[in-house]
């Protein structure tokens, strides 16, 4: 149980963690004159945000003691 908490909470950090690197990224960007929006940060945010979502799922079932 505790292990499956601590996957949860390692996926809400990537999540929160991927979307702060886009939302500054995209902010800092703003007042440049060729603004892309898919840049490498972007990338790198929008991959963790993904990453994070998916994390717990797989965790539990590679690292997670089975439950019966």
């Amino acid at each position: 149980m505790i292990k499956k908490i601590l996957f949860h909470l390692i996926g809400l950090g990537l999540i929160l963690g991927g979307w702060c690197l886009c939302v500054i990224n995209v902010g800092l960007d703003r007042g440049a004159t060729p603004f892309r929006f898919f840049s490498i940060p972007n990338i790198i945010g929008l991959s963790m945000i993904i990453i994070g979502a998916y994390f717990p799922e797989i965790a539990t079932r590679l690292f997670g003691k089975k439950e019966t």
